[in-house]
């Protein structure tokens, strides 16, 4: 993408100015190791600024090929992969998912009881497609703690992003859960996208990392996008950090785990280093491809993903989607906001005024979203502070990486989209 004066594409330089302002401050807390911020409108690069350190322990600064965890923004990835088959007419959305996985014909609905001892009831429906593509397929996670379903998921082994075996083993596992709510009446964050990453392999034929790779990756100059850090770029990997304190009560066990003998006690850096870039979980080759969390990318591939979808499915002249499916996609599909849908857990956005599209969140109502926004605006977040968010009125991309978990820290990624838009003068 070109690089613009920001006053050629309507944009004040000393309002842009504010996202620096932002995100040193954040540095100054300690609060975050490092950063990068983006953003371009009209096709034309207008800021682009490294922040920080991408490892603390290494002093190594941040830089623009820096690979990060994208966690899930992975999932518009997912999304994008599984759109493609749909064009080329192999199912529709309202196909039910039980004709890929027969284990899925007969899944029932958890009624009342415990972990030990609960009933279930039949669903109102059958889960369709495009209910995990919304996520109102009635799945959950494992972390979410609001309901004995997450707990069986604990029980079972049930993981998204970090899980062991492959794809096949999570979706046999879910086949013998109970769904949380009768697919389509609610809509609650899930493994949805991992499920949609085995539909992916399964209808074509090719394994899901192979897939994005070869349909998505390579036409879109994602050169170092996959699901993992091969040894000769672990020096451009970023380390990944938490401080226990700030993860919310009922999401300590999830992210317990991380935490090696000793991290916590008292003495300890504000920031704890909980994926090693060496060594860590996107270090080596695994064989769970998940489609939920499992990429990692750099800035420059990232934005080269959404300039493909703000130019409506086209990159360099390669037509991946149509624009009328983008439409689609970034279109809200639910009777409402996600204020009035929502079952009670963790999500990477906010509710009120905020619909979800196919993969999508989508930007309804900026008054009732309390926020500077655009309606028909669409972003996602990934579990490590990272954002980015496509205004086609605007014609804006604007996205923030860093790498801290939980992305329920801080409210950093709601103020960059308000220095984002505040930018905007003509």
């Amino acid at each position: 993408m070109e690089k613009s004066s920001p006053e050629l594409v309507g944009i004040s330089s000393s309002r842009l100015n504010r996202i620096n302002k932002l995100i040193t401050s954040y540095l100054d807390a300690n609060k975050i190791p490092g950063a990068i911020s983006l953003v371009a409108r009209r096709n034309k690069l207008v800021h682009c600024e490294c922040y920080g350190k991408m490892d603390i322990d290494t002093n190594k600064h941040m830089q623009l090929d820096t690979i990060f965890r994208m966690y899930s923004m992975t999932k518009p990835v997912t999304t994008v992969a599984m759109m493609m088959l749909y064009e080329q007419g192999y199912f529709q959305l309202d196909t039910p998912v039980s004709a890929f996985i027969p284990g899925f014909k007969d899944l029932e609905v958890f009624k009342s009881g415990t972990v030990e001892n609960y009933t279930t009831v039949k669903p109102q429906r059958k889960m369709i497609i495009a209910d995990l593509l919304s996520h109102t397929s009635g799945l959950t996670y494992d972390f979410m703690n609001t309901s004995p379903v997450d707990a069986l998921y604990r029980v079972a082994g049930i993981q998204g992003s970090h899980a062991e075996g492959t794809l096949q083993d999570l979706v046999d596992k879910l086949a013998r859960m109970p769904l949380l709510f009768s697919p389509g009446t609610r809509w609650n964050y899930s493994l949805s996208s991992e499920v949609v990453a085995y539909l992916v392999q399964t209808i074509s034929g090719i394994r899901f990392d192979e897939f994005v790779k070869k349909y998505i990756a390579q036409p879109l100059e994602m050169v170092d996008t996959d699901f993992y850090v091969p040894q000769e770029k672990h020096d451009r990997f970023a380390a990944n950090y938490t401080h226990i304190d700030l993860v919310p009560a009922n999401q300590k066990a999830h992210f317990s785990h991380y935490l090696s003998a000793g991290t916590g006690a008292d003495g300890a850096p504000p920031l704890i280093l909980i994926d090693n870039p060496k060594t860590g979980r996107f270090s080596s080759p695994r064989t769970f491809y998940s489609g939920g969390g499992g990429l990692v990318a750099t800035a420059q591939d990232y934005l080269n993903f959404l300039q493909m979808l703000l130019n409506k499915g086209n990159f360099k002249g390669h037509q991946l989607l149509s624009p009328k499916t983008v439409d689609l996609m970034t279109t809200n599909h639910l009777p409402g906001d996600l204020e009035s849908l929502s079952m009670p857990g963790f999500s990477e956005t906010s509710l009120a005024g905020i619909g979800f599209g196919l993969g999508f969140a989508v930007m309804l109502d900026p008054a009732k979203a309390q926020i500077l926004g655009t309606p028909g605006e669409y972003n996602w977040g990934g579990g490590a502070n990272t954002m980015f968010l496509v205004d086609p009125k605007e014609e804006l991309i604007a996205m923030f990486l860093t790498q801290l978990l939980p992305s329920t820290a801080y409210a950093i990624r709601r103020e960059f989209r308000v220095a984002v838009y505040q930018a905007i003068v003509a």
